[in-house]
């Protein structure tokens, strides 16, 4: 079977590594070598990916959404190889070829367990060491420290289980290089709301448009956001079903989301609509002031929202 090759000059502008790559010093001949072995083993991986997952999931007694499973694209990895060697100037992988690189790049199998709130992540870990435990088993262990990426000015949840490291980027997650029967991969746990920044982050600006001052900015914005969101899930776990009921108390008047109401708007909207579509050929309408005039007559009939 015939092997894909890559264009060096396509390959360099897709995701933008030209410069990098002139940086790195690595030879195209070399990455190539790596492309194609990592291609031969691909299929292999895929199965070590699956028995991975499955290993975690055996006798799971703890709170969590769902765990998922991948292996790394090949030119994500020729990407991320040329990245570390240009831009990041990794000392790790200077040396980098295609007899080493399985040892040196540890995420070719990456599995991703997903939690509602942040506090789950105390089960999870405490999960994963037992289940990568080296004194039960030697074969199965963790290889590196976790690893816990936070932003500044994040509360800090995890005690001294877990090495944080602090930084401006907006990315959270907890990072763990697992050794599974000599075959090394990544186990990330995020809760859905970081999986959303994470997943939004790399498809619009991580790591081919980190200058992007726009793609800064919103990306900021969508982590300072999510972050909220696992602030409020977590505080009304915490508050349990003693303190949802006393609070529920207070908002039993509440009309700040009332169904009925915008079930009747958007009725009385289609109705509207429907009266615009059986005009007589030739009338002239008014849609703007016919919109007008509906949206004041709702307010005089207060039928509309009160907050």
């Amino acid at each position: 079977m015939k092997k894909e090759k890559l264009d060096q000059d396509e390959f360099l502008d897709k995701y933008c590594v030209s410069q990098a790559f002139e940086r790195s010093g690595i030879s195209w001949d070399t990455l190539m070598k790596i492309y194609d072995d990592y291609n031969d083993i691909r299929h292999e991986l895929q199965k070590e990916c699956e028995e991975i997952s499955k290993y975690i999931k055996e006798d799971l007694d703890i709170s969590i959404h769902s765990i998922q499973g991948r292996v790394k694209d090949a030119e994500h990895l020729i990407e991320k190889i040329i990245r570390k060697r240009g831009i990041e100037q990794s000392h790790k992988y200077v040396n980098i070829n295609v007899d080493n690189y399985r040892e040196i790049i540890k995420d070719l199998i990456g599995i991703r367990i997903l939690t509602l709130s942040k506090e789950e992540w105390k089960n999870v870990h405490d999960w994963l060491c037992d289940k990568f435990s080296g004194e039960n088993i030697k074969e199965r262990y963790i290889d590196e420290p976790p690893k816990a990426y936070t932003r500044y000015g994040d509360r800090d949840i995890f005690e001294n289980k877990i090495e944080k490291e602090h930084s401006n980027k907006g990315y959270r997650s907890q990072h763990y290089v697992m050794c599974f029967d000599g075959t090394y991969c990544e186990i990330q746990v995020r809760t859905l709301a970081e999986e959303v920044y994470g997943e939004f982050d790399h498809r619009a600006k991580y790591p081919y448009r980190n200058d992007n001052k726009f793609l800064k900015r919103y990306t900021n914005m969508v982590s300072q956001f999510l972050d909220s969101v696992d602030e409020m899930i977590s505080t009304c776990f915490q508050m349990g079903e003693e303190g949802w009921n006393t609070c529920g108390r207070y908002y039993e008047e509440d009309q700040y989301v009332d169904w009925t109401r915008v079930s009747q708007s958007v009725k009385d909207m289609d109705k509207m609509q429907e009266q615009t579509e059986t005009v007589v050929p030739g009338e002239k309408v008014e849609i703007g002031s016919r919109i007008n005039n509906f949206i004041l007559r709702r307010e005089r009939e207060k039928r509309w929202f009160q907050l």
